[in-house]
């Protein structure tokens, strides 16, 4: 990972005690960019002035006379939105390898046959303040609580490397079953078979009841969990499932190559 460089050691990184945020600049920000290409890291890219947001990749840095350029996957409706106006104004939010959230904004831009050639920004904005990107997971998964012979079975509507959000499908509630507050644990999240290896699971050692709330529809609660204690083995291999079901909604999408 791109580490950005201290601000006593030169230009290329400043920050913001303000809003928490390091401006990514110079070599440590091509580097990054160069990563994002590597790792085919999925990007939410909105157009500002638009209720436009889409998800995207960049493909590939093309190098100018004076300047640096990015070129990003076509994002679906893109043309329809945008129309002829310009300049592009657009603002880029991903996840970088750390778990930290990044941001970054471009404007100008023009469409060629790869997708969009955009100016590579001057500096990328690195968020110190942790933001979990949640994704809608694929239909089947659920999460264990309890031990074997008490075991509790839920529903999970969305999920990220650090929290979930669940219900009890099966389970008539009059009350909560579960209190504001409450320690869970042990905790199992299993992920339905969807590459021929079979279902994958996920250990959790413990989360805690941050929020409920009743469906007006369902009438059932929701619940949603922060982890609080999770080895860093099944961190890693919880965030390989995230992107992996990213990419899958992207393939669906025509965004990325089958």
């Amino acid at each position: 990972m791109a580490k950005p460089e201290k601000r006593q050691s030169g230009p290329q990184m400043s920050s913001s005690r303000d809003d928490d945020i390091e401006l990514i600049r110079g070599k440590a920000r091509l580097k990054l960019f160069r990563e994002l290409v590597e790792d085919k890291t999925v990007l939410r890219v909105f157009l500002l002035g638009k209720n436009y947001e889409r998800l995207t990749i960049i493909t590939e840095i093309r190098k100018g006379d004076e300047e640096y350029f990015l070129v990003a996957d076509y994002p679906s409706g893109f043309r329809h939105v945008a129309g002829n106006e310009g300049p592009w104004r657009l603002r880029f939010e991903f996840t970088g390898r750390d778990r930290l959230p990044y941001v970054f904004r471009t404007t100008g831009g023009e469409l060629v046959p790869e997708g969009l050639l955009l100016p590579m920004p001057s500096f990328v904005e690195r968020r110190q303040r942790r933001r979990n990107f949640r994704l809608e997971p694929p239909l089947g998964t659920k999460l264990h609580l309890g031990a074997e012979e008490k075991e509790m079975e839920a529903i999970v509507y969305n999920i990220s490397i650090g929290g979930a959000l669940i219900s009890f499908e099966n389970i008539k509630e009059k009350k909560p079953l579960l209190a504001l507050g409450q320690k869970l644990k042990p905790l199992r999240i299993t992920f339905p078979d969807s590459d021929g290896g079979g279902p994958v699971w996920v250990n959790i050692k413990e989360a805690i009841v941050k929020r409920l709330e009743r469906d007006l529809v369902s009438h059932r609660y929701k619940y949603a969990l922060q982890f609080t204690d999770i080895s860093s083995e099944e961190a890693n291999l919880l965030q390989e499932l995230i992107f992996k079901y990213q990419r899958k909604y992207l393939r669906k999408r025509h965004l990325l190559d089958g």
